[in-house]
């Protein structure tokens, strides 16, 4: 698909991965929309990506709010007329284990923003998008959407949900010239995921891919039609265990989420000790 002249959507473009893809589409030659729901963010967006004197504009949107996110299509209508590249890139993590009824209300919370945000914004926006074939769909999940592990069951659960969605929605839409497709970045600091812990790890520094990435294979994604990409790409060979061999996968699992509690243990009592002194 040539991105030229196209008309792009990138929600969560005020940070991070949609950040860095919003000035890459534009680069590339695209009318971009960037949302958020932090205006004073997509403005800065907006005026290194040429502003709107160069065909792109911004609209603040909380993509858990259904209304407002008709507001986008009604701006996308209103502006464009077409919209033939949707990113839905809006998320973020409440870390933290699900330990019973109070939990319940944190697990909506991350589902409204992370799994519903994409379906609001795939519906509402799907008529523009078919009047604009050919046309993609590309839905910013995770590695934590392949696979569960402890301390985080609500972001995973949310993922997990983004992954059926858009391969259900890539065998429905294959013939109707819409791709969908789906990017399952691994650990990548930003903003929101800024993985403190790894980046000091003198070992796991090294399986941190960047936003950089991630914008290259979504593009990647649009102009080759690709159904899926994994970043960096060899986290590929992590679903693998899970698959052949889900026992030694399991037990691996618990003692990643062991080693993770300790370490989660030991930073509270150092920054008690901390407060002590």
């Amino acid at each position: 698909m040539e991105l030229t002249s196209s008309v792009c959507v990138v929600t969560g473009a005020s940070s991070g991965s949609g950040r860095r893809t919003a000035l890459d589409l534009a680069r590339s030659g695209a009318r971009v929309c960037v949302v958020a729901r932090r205006r004073a963010l997509l403005e800065e967006v907006l005026a290194e990506i040429g502003g709107s004197d160069r065909g792109h504009s911004l609209f603040v949107c909380d993509v858990a709010d259904r209304a407002q996110v008709r507001g986008l299509a009604e701006h996308m209508s209103a502006t464009y007329g077409r919209c033939d590249v949707l990113v839905n890139n809006a998320g973020y993590s409440d870390d933290g284990t699900f330990e019973g009824p109070d939990d319940v209300e944190r697990l909506e919370r991350v589902m409204a923003v992370n799994f519903f945000g994409v379906v609001y914004c795939t519906g509402e926006l799907l008529p523009l998008i078919l009047e604009s074939t050919p046309s993609s769909i590309v839905n910013v999940s995770s590695m934590a959407g392949r696979l569960g592990l402890g301390g985080n069951a609500s972001y995973s659960a949310s993922k997990f949900a983004i992954n059926g969605f858009s391969e259900s929605l890539h065998i429905d839409f294959a013939g109707r010239d819409v791709c969908v497709s789906l990017i399952e970045p691994g650990f990548i600091p930003t903003e929101g995921f800024p993985h403190p812990g790894l980046q000091k790890d003198s070992v796991m520094r090294h399986a941190l891919g960047t936003v950089e990435e991630v914008s290259a294979a979504i593009i990647d994604a649009i102009e080759n039609r690709k159904m899926e990409r994994v970043v960096p790409r060899w986290y590929h060979l992590l679903q693998l265990p899970r698959v052949l061999l889900p026992r030694l996968h399991r037990w691996a699992s618990l003692k990643m989420n062991e080693a993770r509690s300790r370490r989660k243990d030991n930073g509270t009592e150092e920054r008690t000790q901390e407060s002590a002194s």
